[in-house]
């Protein structure tokens, strides 16, 4: 089997999460319900014998999202048959099940002009212009992978049910009265296998091609059906991937040009999105990236299509722009901000000297934050951006944290520029916390490019690579820094950093060992003179943490212990084997009274530490609003 298909032979009931009765869009619904529920026009099919006896009043209308977030109104939960609005997603089946190429070969893709039902082959093969007539509906059908006619048809039924999100079952009454009258689509396959086009038991491949038709939804079910397609294949309720998002575009295509039979060009000139209708009254329509729709009402104009359901459908359309090819203007730019590496540096804490060189350096390190998802023209637009701004630099970083997708046409796009940037030295760093599909066809062979899961895991790598190209490689975790070399200390002099040192206690801690929590006391000053330790705060809504920075050895935390007490802000987690050289509370009391020129000191020296720290916050925050 091909074309990337995931076929669930049981599913849990799985109904929508249906919006606010008194919601916007609901009330619209509802307005558009008590608009046209009136109108009169229209009969119902009767030349299925079953099918006649369908109340006319009914109407339906719902809508489902991305999100899988569903507004209805009206009969939307009421049972009919699919009818021809199966086509395209059996369509998809055999796609998926044989490959465009042979399909292809058998069935044409050219819209006709004529009804649904029309006997029309190709003059020289014998083959359906297009797979939502009956006759390519027929074809494709007996296309479907089953050893027998009832593995064929088990297989359609539970491939409906992988897109409505639910179990599907079949109207026998309606089956059977469509096989006991359905002479005309025998004629076609008979027509069809005599032309070559069709092999196979006519009578059994009619019986699946009826029993397919007679499966019985909900309009709920058709634009959730609908909203699959739309977001690309994967099932917004059920988050299963049902078709590749590459055959979804095959299918969505010929939905397009001939979905709507006879009405394809004035449907599309009106409402302007893929659909498909059938005779028991549904209509199935998709708005590609952004939602499903799904209208019932069992009367019929001319060309077999649900009298309100195309006008539900086109007010929504017009009243919304929903129309394919309506031009929405420019989208936002691609690049949310870019800035470089001596401006924004990474959360890592650094020595004086590193300092001087990532603010002398730095610029050779940019970092583009990107937005929305990444199609053809936002990544031309991301292309030029990201050659704008390579003077004199080394590093290129892409953050993919507010990125929602990468489609083939980006993919494309993206590897030609990353071989252009691979060719000036350049190395691409992808920042991409959600581990988007396509990141991993840009990643080179040639050691170009690296992934990371953060912006911020990102920014310290380049650093790192900058540094050791200044011969500044940094100091490895298991290297002892004295206190007497630790940057917060630097200008005490040699005899009052002894004197600090009585009065500090060793600990040793073990990688993932918790220095502290958030809300213990703050009762130490640290000094880290081996290992490496990390600072980091749980998010506001408590579903992660967010690393604050980085502490290798030579460094200190927790000075604000000595300052006012209180309880802690932060976690610090010890990534490394590491030590510390740990002035208690109690030992500065005592050190406050015993030397407070000491004491003193060690303020200044926090307060420049502090002061620091906040002017380069500034400046950060600075770069990133510019």
């Amino acid at each position: 089997m091909s074309g990337g298909v995931e076929l669930t032979r049981a599913l849990d009931s799985a109904p929508m999460s249906i919006g606010p009765p008194n919601g916007p869009l609901s009330r619209i619904l509802d307005e558009l319900h008590a608009r046209f529920g009136p109108t009169t026009d229209g009969q119902v099919a009767s030349y299925i014998p079953e099918l006649a006896s369908a109340d006319p009043t009914l109407f339906g209308l719902a809508l489902t999202t991305m999100d899988g977030f569903g507004y209805a109104s009206g009969a939307a939960a009421t049972e009919f048959t699919i009818q021809s609005v199966s086509k395209p997603f059996v369509y998809a089946l055999a796609l998926a099940d044989r490959g465009m190429d042979e399909v292809l070969s058998r069935v044409g893709v050219e819209p006709t002009g004529d009804a649904f039902n029309a006997i029309t082959l190709e003059p020289d093969t014998g083959r359906p212009l297009n797979p939502m007539v009956n006759a390519g509906a027929l074809l494709v059908s007996s296309l479907v992978d089953g050893a027998t006619a009832a593995d064929r048809f088990e297989r359609i039924r539970g491939w409906l049910s992988a897109f409505a999100g639910r179990e599907l079952r079949v109207d026998e009454k309606v089956f059977r009265s469509e096989q006991l009258t359905g002479d005309r689509n025998r004629a076609i396959a008979y027509l069809m296998r005599n032309a070559g086009a069709l092999s196979g038991d006519v009578d059994e491949i009619c019986s699946v091609y009826f029993r397919q038709c007679a499966v019985m939804v909900t309009c709920e079910d058709l634009a959730t059906m609908a909203a699959t397609l739309a977001n690309g294949g994967v099932n917004p309720l059920t988050r299963r991937r049902v078709l590749s998002d590459e055959l979804v575009g095959r299918v969505l295509t010929v939905m397009t040009t001939c979905g709507m039979y006879d009405h394809a060009g004035e449907w599309m000139l009106r409402v302007g999105v893929p659909a498909k209708s059938g005779v028991a009254g549904g209509i199935c329509a998709v708005l590609p990236g952004q939602l499903g729709i799904g209208t019932f009402s069992p009367a019929l104009d001319a060309t077999g299509h649900s009298v309100r359901g195309v006008l539900a459908c086109n007010e929504l359309s017009t009243r919304f722009g929903l129309h394919l090819l309506r031009t929405a203007g420019l989208p936002a730019h691609p690049v949310r901000s870019t800035h470089r590496a001596d401006a924004v540096s990474s959360k890592r804490v650094r020595s004086p000297r590193e300092r001087r060189a990532l603010s002398e350096h730095g610029a050779a390190i940019v970092v583009h934050e990107l937005q929305g998802d990444l199609a053809f023209g936002s990544a031309e637009r991301l292309s030029r951006t990201v050659l704008a701004h390579l003077d004199g630099v080394r590093w290129v970083i892409l953050d993919l944290r507010r990125v929602g997708r990468l489609d083939e046409s980006a993919v494309s796009l993206l590897r030609a520029l990353l071989d252009e940037l691979a060719q000036r030295g350049v190395t691409t760093i992808f920042a991409d916390p959600k581990g988007l599909a396509g990141v991993g066809q840009l990643l080179r062979a040639d050691g170009s490019t690296e992934r990371v899961r953060d912006a911020e895991i990102a920014l310290e790598w380049a650093e790192e690579a900058l540094l050791s190209t200044r011969d500044m490689q940094t100091l490895s975790p298991s290297a002892q820094v004295p206190l007497g070399t630790q940057e917060l200390l630097a200008e005490l002099g040699a005899e009052r950093v002894a004197r600090l040192r009585a009065l500090t206690e060793t600990r040793a801690y073990d990688k993932g060992d918790i220095v502290f929590q958030e809300g213990d006391p703050a009762d130490a000053l640290y000094f880290v003179t081996r290992g490496l330790v990390n600072v980091d705060v749980v998010t506001s809504g408590g579903g992660r943490r967010f690393r604050l920075n980085t502490v290798p050895a030579g460094s200190a935390f927790g000075e604000l212990a000595l300052i006012d007490g209180g309880t802690r802000s932060s976690r610090v987690v010890v990534a490394e084997p590491t030590e510390c050289a740990v002035l208690t509370v109690p030992a500065f009391e005592k050190l406050r009274h015993q030397d407070p020129a000491l004491c003193d000191a060690l303020f200044r020296a926090i307060a420049r530490s502090l002061s620091a720290r906040l002017r380069q916050a500034t400046r950060e925050i600075q770069a990133l609003e510019a």
